[in-house]
């Protein structure tokens, strides 16, 4: 992988940590700004997704089945581990968890991937973080489906899949489908965006080699549209969590990855550069586990009632700790168990004929 694509990943999951530790810092400006617009974390991710995808596959055949089983490797075990998780805490301590239910019903939809209306106007899984889920496995279904067809035509085939789904969004009732509704809302393109970058990545590099003030253009420019775009309001959704953010969010999202791409050849050894990479390799662990560490400490704070200080306090120890526990679950939970699974998959395939 990319050293600068993971540095970018450990961004994207701690822009997501930003957001929730609004539970834990005080009442201030500062804290709303973080929890509105830190969202664009997940824009980032999903540009980060499309990228990576066709850059993983650009040069290599796999089927759609194979790549499939891949993703399914990758994301079912550690989303399953924490979705139990939150049931079993919402069963034997449903006040910590208001939001959540252990509803068999909802616990079968949320390991389907299936969106559904969990609350009047809310489309969320038992475990609220897995909403993002359901967008990457929609995505990697149509990516798999592009597999069987040219690799010059991948690209622009998912491109116009996920762009007519958006462009039939308006004309879908909220109340009339609500996975329609979901998969038709205008963050789809950010896989979209991803994917695009991905397929030439090779002329943006050789092109901003060539012009060493690009990248940092490039930057400059999704910054700072994402400081200025932030600042408008999101086009309202029927539903929540809020998906029209192509505009606001994912458009500067691509621009700082195009910068990432420019970067390529700037030097990203020794510290902190391991260090971000690191928290990158194990970005979906600290993107699934830092809800529980926060709720804990969110938790101790409120049981304790601590002043602004202590809590302002508890907020930057948990941005340790949840790098510590996410890099901890990724080396001994999510690379252990994926290798074993991939392990047993080889044991059952069919030995090839002499």
């Amino acid at each position: 992988m990319l050293p600068n694509i993971q540095i970018l990943r450990a961004v994207a999951a701690y822009l997501l940590v930003f957001v929730h530790l609004k539970t834990l810092l005080p009442e201030t400006s500062i804290a709303t700004a973080l929890h509105e617009k830190a969202y664009c974390g997940v824009d980032l991710f999903f540009v980060i997704s499309g990228f990576i995808m066709v850059y993983t596959t650009s040069h290599r055949k796999i089927s759609g089945s194979e790549f499939l089983f891949n993703r399914v490797l990758r994301i079912v075990p550690l989303y399953y581990l924490t979705t139990y998780l939150v049931v079993v805490i919402a069963f034997f301590f449903p006040v910590l968890l208001q939001s959540s239910s252990s509803d068999l019903y909802a616990l079968l939809k949320s390991l389907a991937f299936i969106p559904f209306e969990k609350s009047p106007g809310r489309i969320y899984p038992a475990y609220y973080l897995g909403w993002t889920l359901n967008y990457e496995m929609f995505f990697y279904l149509i990516f798999a489906l592009s597999l069987a067809v040219r690799y010059e035509m991948r690209v622009a085939l998912c491109a116009t899949v996920m762009a007519a789904l958006v462009l039939l969004g308006p004309l879908i009732r909220p109340a009339d489908d609500v996975i329609l509704y979901f998969y038709s809302q205008s963050i789809m393109l950010d896989f979209a965006l991803g994917m695009i970058l991905g397929a030439f990545r090779e002329q943006i590099s050789a092109v901003m080699r060539h012009m060493s003030l690009l990248p940092w253009l490039a930057l400059s420019l999704g910054l700072g549209l994402l400081v200025a775009l932030s600042y408008l309001p999101v086009a309202p959704s029927a539903y929540a969590p809020p998906t029209n953010t192509l505009l606001t969010f994912g458009i500067p999202a691509a621009l700082i990855l195009v910068a990432a791409i420019g970067f390529e050849d700037a030097k990203t050894r020794g510290q902190p550069w391991e260090l971000l990479q690191e928290i990158g390799n194990a970005s979906y662990s600290i993107y699934l586990t830092h809800f529980f560490v926060i709720g804990v400490l969110s938790a101790f704070a409120s049981r304790a009632d601590l002043s602004p200080a202590p809590r302002t306090l508890l907020a930057l120890m948990a941005i340790l700790l949840t790098a510590i526990v996410g890099i901890g679950v990724y080396r001994f939970f999510e690379r252990p168990v994926m290798a074993i699974l991939v392990r047993l998959n080889m044991r059952t395939k069919p030995a090839p004929r002499t």
